[in-house]
């Protein structure tokens, strides 16, 4: 017997729970799920089922496939030490540093997130038997990026956390939540479930933090680089504050003391220094010494699709980067815009069926601080690319003359790393390490990076 949301991957005994999606309700899918055998429905309504099938009526078909799944796979979490990364921007990276810290310091940890699955956090079912794969491989640790889709929609209930981590909220995903307020409240589910033994780490520059800590049971272990905002906000002092000092950034360097500990990295940028800060924070929560802590986050010289450069011999600068919110855009250029010899050139655009209250938001910032901005094509999913691309460049009154569009996203690339010269930087956002395009009802192939590599090869 097994469990599964899923009526295509029902076998003989299984116990399809009838989950309502955002597009199809699993209830239709009931009659499928009995004629592939299904031996236990599960659902929120009364629904006619055949001799010897049985009917489980549920409050919540989320919560109770949660629930089914932890304990069909033997509460896989109990036996981990989790870690959930949550916040609008940082996941992805603090995740890959947490995770590389607690390999470095020897334990063997696991990672999933948007790097390792379609969906940032998996749906229930899958998270719990991809967490009980990682105990028969004899992980330690799991550190799991959770997003907010994900705590709305119940697929972390029944994890038990050790450590929680804050990175910071800003305005994304109101196409799902509606409103900020919405938002916050699906991030705040994470602290909610710490127990008085869990830790939560949160970063208390960022004014959401008060709320959050509010809601924690347990440890409260504050980080930020605003210290006199960090001794402010930061009501719950302990023996892991740690002071941020001596930050340099310098074009593809930066450095940072941690308390005693100096780190060097590549990771650049002052999101990234909040970044660096949460791991080190995590690392010590966990009893790891600075030192291998150290090692672990100077250890990590890229992470996919974030900040990447391109490099093929070209006189100037390519980064690519996931940067999709107005806020993470506005990090982005400011990173870079002070190590422009030349101009700022950036290729960008929104997705389809998302919030588009943000596409004229993120076409000001971009007219705002790029010398040259082209607008094109990111995921389309259902709606018109020229639409999209119409509502972006609403943002951009009194900058027209540094803005331009161009409807295919590769020749939107080659136009800007033609008119690249040297000393230039040109930045491609919006997909980072994404390698198709959702158009339509279709995925198609396409890989900013290998986009880049293979116009720079070319030319």
């Amino acid at each position: 017997m097994g469990i599964t949301y899923d009526s295509r991957k029902v076998k003989p005994g299984d116990t399809f729970v009838a989950v309502k999606g955002l597009k199809f309700d699993g209830a239709e899918f009931i009659p499928q799920a009995i004629a592939a055998g299904a031996a236990v429905i599960v659902a929120e309504k009364e629904v006619a089922v055949p001799p010897g099938v049985e009917l489980k009526l549920v409050a919540s078909a989320r919560r109770a496939l949660a629930e089914l799944s932890a304990e069909f796979y033997g509460h896989p979490s109990r036996k981990l030490k989790l870690i959930g990364v949550t916040g609008t921007k940082g996941k992805t990276t603090v995740a890959c540093l947490v995770q590389s810290v607690l390999n470095t310091a020897g334990f063997r940890a696991g990672l999933i997130g948007t790097l390792t699955a379609p969906l940032t956090t998996p749906e229930s079912a899958d998270l719990q038997a991809e967490l009980a794969s990682m105990v028969e491989r004899r992980c330690s640790h799991c550190v799991l990026e959770v997003s907010s889709h994900a705590l709305a929609q119940e697929r972390v209930h029944a994890c038990h956390f050790e450590v929680a981590i804050f990175t910071n909220l800003s305005h994304d995903h109101l196409d799902y939540h509606e409103t900020m307020k919405e938002y916050l409240l699906a991030k705040s589910k994470l602290f909610e479930m710490l127990g008085e033994d869990g830790t939560a780490i949160i970063n208390v520059d960022d004014p959401a933090s008060g709320p959050l800590i509010g809601l924690v049971k347990g440890e409260v272990v504050p980080y930020g680089l605003d210290q006199a905002r960090h001794q402010l906000r930061s009501t719950r002092h302990n023996e892991f504050d740690v002071e941020v000092t001596g930050l340099q950034i310098k074009e593809d360097l930066m450095a940072l003391k941690l308390n005693a500990t100096e780190i060097r990295t590549p990771l650049i940028g002052l999101h990234n220094a909040y970044n660096i800060a949460a791991a080190f924070q995590c690392g010590l929560t966990l009893g790891i010494r600075p030192a291998v802590i150290k090692r672990g986050i100077e250890a990590v010289q890229a992470i996919p699709g974030r900040q990447e450069e391109i490099k093929c011999g070209q006189p100037f600068r390519v980064i690519v980067d996931f940067a999709h919110s107005p806020d993470s855009l506005q990090k982005l250029l400011e990173t870079y815009r002070p190590f422009a010899k030349g101009k700022l050139v950036l290729v960008f655009g929104c997705p389809g069926d998302r919030d588009r209250a943000k596409r004229p938001v993120m076409g000001g910032i971009a007219a705002r601080l790029a010398d040259l901005t082209i607008v094109t094509t990111d995921d389309p999913h259902s709606e018109r690319p020229e639409e999209i691309i119409r509502e972006i460049m609403t943002g951009v009154a009194g900058h027209e003359s540094r803005v331009t569009s161009c409807l295919d996203r590769k020749k939107a690339v080659e136009m800007a790393l033609k008119q690249a010269k040297q000393g230039d930087i040109v930045l491609i956002a919006g997909r980072g390490h994404e390698k198709f395009q959702d158009c339509g009802d279709r995925q198609v192939p396409f890989d900013d990076r290998e986009v880049v590599k293979e116009l720079l090869t070319r030319s």
